[in-house]
């Protein structure tokens, strides 16, 4: 086990506390990077499933990838597995493809869509405002993957055909993964479907290395509060990337305090934003950021989507929750909090990897930026907090 000091030791009960949910041992933690290595291992579990898969996502389109999943669930089922999928239709629908839910029906799958709306029921639609983006697998109650990533084209390597979406997920074994799942049997049964049984037994470790599960839900704001606890008490470095940095303001002053009190904070955002109202809302913020000393790089790629952080190489966050209104306020997440000194240096080691396809953003020359983009920007960052 690597040396860990004191004050990690005691931000496990700390943070524990703040996120309600236990921690436990870290059985395995391995750091997914991007649709190449997620998608596989995500595959190779639900091939390898003997009891039951419980899959989750925001986005399971009918494309090129979504019938690769489809295709491996239908394998499992076929075994006798006990296979529940829950997708979001709303998020499904931001892609082309459409849904994969029918073939999965057609064949055998227990697939359930998370609070479907319907023209013909308009008291339906008062569900649009809270959806399910959250990003899960588990199987057999032993292991999981939880990140960022949708069943999409958009995250496949280019190599086979998909758009190479930057994103990031962990596999994670051991007790964790029995309160991942607790979460999904809590969005299942919102479907009208009781939860299988529980047939895992739970580990209660709280030294570290450990791991805990940070879920959020409409209204709770238990993401929002963690950021601000981990910028608070950081005392080294603070490592963030993220799809649409539209934070409130609490969360720039702690971020912003950090650098100023000598905390090195970086910046990871997309150049080319796939929403690009989320993208102008995001650099009304840079200016101040900059000013305060945080560094601020531009993804050169497609598109970055990974919502992960790491703070003093020693606690790291990666899940689903985007810096916006609709995960800090609106929908249901879920994300892994790592207290693990290793995982911290793989962290920041992929962060830093990620910066030699970056553009640093210049204070200087972002203050010449036309006064036209700056008022498109403030536009922007008005409508998208009134989300």
């Amino acid at each position: 086990m690597p040396e860990v000091d004191s004050a990690t030791r005691d931000h496990v009960g700390e943070l524990s506390a703040l996120v309600g949910s236990p921690a436990h041992a870290a059985g395995e933690v391995r750091i997914l990077r991007d649709g190449e290595a997620a998608f596989d291992a995500m595959l190779e579990l639900i091939g390898a499933a003997r009891s039951r898969v419980s899959f989750e996502n925001f986005i399971f389109a009918g494309d090129d990838t979504g019938r690769r999943f489809a295709d491996a669930l239908i394998a499992s089922a076929s075994r006798g597995t006990a296979v529940r999928v829950l997708y979001d239709p709303i998020g499904t629908l931001m892609v082309r493809g459409g849904s994969i839910a029918r073939v999965l029906r057609e064949s055998g799958v227990d697939i359930r869509p998370f609070r479907p709306l319907s023209p013909y029921a308009p008291w339906t639609w008062t569900r649009l405002r809270h959806r399910d983006h959250r990003k899960t697998l588990c199987v057999d109650g032993e292991f999981a993957v939880v990140g960022g990533l949708c069943i999409s084209d958009n995250w496949s390597p280019s190599s086979r055909g998909g758009h190479g979406w930057r994103d990031t997920a962990l596999r994670v074994g051991g007790g964790v993964v029995r309160d991942i799942e607790q979460a999904f049997d809590t969005l299942w049964a919102d479907t009208g479907v009781p939860p299988l049984p529980d047939a895992s037994v739970a580990d209660a470790a709280a030294m570290p290395p450990a791991v805990m599960v940070a879920a959020d839900r409409p209204g709770a704001a238990c993401v929002g509060r963690l950021y601000t606890w981990l910028a608070e008490r950081a005392t080294r470095s603070i490592e963030i990337t993220d799809a649409y940095l539209v934070v409130p303001a609490r969360a720039l002053q702690v971020l912003t305090a950090a650098a100023r009190r000598g905390v090195s904070v970086r910046l990871l955002l997309p150049g080319h934003n796939n929403h690009p109202l989320a993208g102008a809302a995001a650099r009304r913020n840079y200016q101040g950021l900059l000013e305060a000393g945080v560094e601020i790089w531009e993804w050169s790629g497609a598109m970055v989507h990974a919502k992960t952080a790491v703070v003093d190489e020693e606690i790291s966050l990666v899940g689903s929750s985007n810096l916006d209104p609709l995960s800090l306020r609106r929908n249901y997440e879920l994300n892994l909090l790592v207290v693990d000194p290793v995982t911290g240096r793989g962290m920041r080691a992929m962060f830093d990897r990620d910066l030699e396809h970056a553009r640093r953003i210049d204070l200087d020359s972002w203050r010449q930026r036309p006064r036209w983009t700056r008022l498109a920007e403030a536009g922007a960052r008005m409508f998208a907090r009134g989300l």
